[in-house]
């Protein structure tokens, strides 16, 4: 475990020297981020609030984005860091040490993971629990919460991006992927619009994100979604998504290994 933990730490900070250098990249993960809130929710804010759904004012609305963007972002950022490091280890030639290193496959993918999430999305972060502080959802009857929701949205990340990196680091092009989940998940999850409006199809599909099962919970805890609603099949439906990542994960890895063995090539499709 010791080494293991050695390993994440080294790629969290490798992350932090490769990528985060620079005065406007910081800039940025902050600026980006709030734009693309505020134009949600000001597209939302000139209509009539019924109640739908539990959203019956701006403050609900703003609370119900708050944690849509939050939780979004942090399974954004996995893509797109997945997709860069592809990039970048074939650019600069590192990708073999992933395979040369005696380090553990598994500890380094998810570092690589985790040191992206923590950088990319604490500054944003901030923004929506200002948010949410904001609009009360967030007070001190339900302060508790706060480091609950945030373990289990840091947790599922890091599993996802997991997943992600050892699909993009042993592909040839994924770039198809950053498509794939990028416009689906925003839209399928819940991010910006509740799951409850979908027809049934966009309901299926929204099984397929974790996300979708991250914000059912998120929201409940805070009490941005009804009562009413059951738990449980959310939390099943994470661990199930999260079981099958990490498996995802742990074949990925295995098989370019004996790949990698009998052909000598980096690559596995």
């Amino acid at each position: 475990m010791r080494n293991i933990a050695r390993i994440m730490k080294a790629e969290i900070i490798k992350q932090q020297q490769y990528d985060y250098h620079s005065y406007f990249v910081w800039f940025s993960l902050l600026i980006w981020p709030v734009l693309g809130f505020l134009e949600v929710y000001y597209t939302y804010k000139p209509f009539a609030f019924t109640g739908y759904l539990g959203i019956e004012d701006g403050g609900d609305l703003l609370a119900f984005l708050g944690t849509g963007y939050m939780a979004y972002t942090c399974f954004w950022s996995m893509v797109q860091n997945a997709w860069s490091m592809s990039l970048q280890e074939r650019r600069d030639g590192t990708l073999e040490m992933a395979f040369l290193t005696p380090a553990n496959r598994l500890a380094m993918n998810y570092g690589k993971a985790l040191g992206a999430l923590i950088q990319e999305v604490w500054m944003f972060g901030c923004f929506c629990l200002f948010v949410l502080f904001y609009t009360h959802t967030l007070n001190w009857k339900n302060l508790w919460a706060l480091p609950l929701f945030l373990v289990l949205l840091l947790f599922s990340s890091m599993v996802w991006g997991g997943m992600l990196n050892a699909v993009f680091l042993y592909s040839r092009d994924a770039s198809m992927i950053m498509d794939v989940f990028d416009a689906p998940m925003i839209l399928f999850a819940g991010t910006r619009i509740p799951v409850q409006c979908f027809p049934l199809w966009a309901k299926v599909i929204s099984l397929l994100f974790p996300l979708t099962y991250c914000l059912n919970i998120i929201r409940f805890i805070l009490g941005i979604q009804s009562r009413a609603h059951n738990i449980l099949p959310d939390l099943a439906g994470l661990f199930l998504c999260l079981a099958v990542m990490a498996g995802i994960t742990v074949f990925l890895i295995w098989r370019v290994e004996k790949h990698n063995r009998e052909t000598g090539e980096l690559q596995f499709f």
